[in-house]
């Protein structure tokens, strides 16, 4: 019966524009143990079994623009859309008899607070990283096939233990450090220590507040989030559609021209579009 219901969940996501869908195990919070128990969904809602997983795509080329009020507003509305389908699919499982629940894709009510008290009440991160759909790279999101890091998560917990997905054995991080030398806010450096996530795999510090600090100015310039990072990420089958899997150097070549205030023909349609619609960065 359970594998049924996953599939009608699955189709019932599908159906309604979903990208993405996969299942993970409550009880896998406690077995990886990475994450504290305040924040597993144990702790959230007791009665949660399972996690559904569900994930929208970021297309590459409005991603390109970044900052930009054009990338802000597809940021909105994919928030929208996965907070759409997240409460379609809790109303259609209560109905049903499943009691479920569901958590929004960011959690905190703006940057002042998240500068202040830099974490959500439950990350979606290890949520998809558990449900199989990615793994956490340098940048400390989760990449994926698809779309490396250019997809945005929700989750709906439930009380049904309906069976799930299995992680990914290997990292889709190929550790290029493109993410490290191209972050404006310099939040990234690779540890001393070479610090490992679960997989063995060296991954970079993370200054979250660092990172915060810069969405604050973006967002008083109306041009949030940065994004540099999910930008610039050489992960997922999305750059082949765009014809985009050879672009870290026009990547690189950028932050040059930047910082050397030059114009440069290469990026003009992305400075026509970052010129429109939101304040300058100085």
């Amino acid at each position: 019966m359970q594998q049924k219901l996953k599939e009608e969940i699955v189709q019932y996501l599908h159906d309604r524009g979903a990208d993405m869908v996969r299942i993970a195990s409550v009880k896998t919070w406690a077995e990886v143990g990475m994450v504290r128990e305040a924040y597993r969904p144990s702790s959230l809602w007791p009665s949660s079994k399972s996690v559904i997983v569900i994930g929208l795509q970021m297309p590459l080329p409005i991603v390109e623009t970044t900052p930009s009020a054009q990338h802000m507003e597809l940021y909105r509305t994919c928030n929208r859309l996965l907070d759409n389908l997240a409460f379609q699919l809790t109303l259609w499982l209560n109905r049903k008899g499943h009691a479920s629940v569901f958590f929004s894709r960011d959690g905190y009510g703006s940057i002042d607070i998240l500068i202040k008290k830099p974490a959500a009440a439950f990350a979606h991160t290890f949520a998809a990283q558990y449900a199989g759909l990615g793994n956490i790279g340098v940048n400390h999101t989760i990449l994926t096939r698809e779309f490396g890091p250019r997809v945005r998560f929700v989750s709906v917990f439930t009380n049904i233990e309906l069976p799930p997905d299995k992680m990914l054995k290997e990292s889709l991080c190929i550790r290029c450090g493109t993410c490290v030398e191209c972050c404006p806010a310099n939040a990234f450096t690779i540890s001393k220590d070479e610090l490992r996530d679960q997989m063995g795999k060296i991954v970079a510090d993370y200054d979250k507040l660092a990172c915060a600090k810069r969405s604050k100015l973006l967002t008083e310039k109306r041009c949030y989030p940065c994004g540099i990072c999910v930008k610039v990420c050489p992960v997922g089958e999305d750059r082949k559609l765009y014809g985009r899997e050879k672009a870290l150097k026009h990547y690189r070549e950028e932050v040059k021209s930047l910082s050397q205030a030059r114009k440069d023909p290469l990026y003009n349609s992305w400075e026509h579009i970052r010129s429109h619609g939101s304040l300058p960065i100085e």
